[in-house]
């Protein structure tokens, strides 16, 4: 018999920083190329067409200030992302 348990139990480890940097390359990498084929666009959509619901609590709040951040890709109004230049 087994049961679901909504949160990590006890014995479960945080994940490492090096696994964390992984995703968040990644997830800027994806807004970087999505900004690069369909150019500016509302911080909305950007989230709508790469699933971003679905990425866990704040990461594409965090993908999208670290890529400013790096220079992946800019911000050029308030809510609105294009590539860089």
């Amino acid at each position: 018999m087994s049961t679901y348990a909504p949160f990590p139990g006890p014995t479960s480890s945080p994940p490492d920083e090096d696994e964390n940097r992984w995703w968040q390359d990644r997830e800027i990498s994806l807004i970087r190329n999505l900004l690069e084929t369909e150019g500016e666009l509302p911080r909305k959509e950007i989230g709508e067409r790469l699933g971003c619901k679905y990425w866990g609590p704040l990461r594409f709040r965090a993908a999208l200030k670290a890529g400013v951040d790096s220079g992946a890709f800019r911000r050029t109004s308030r809510g609105r992302y294009a590539p860089a230049r």
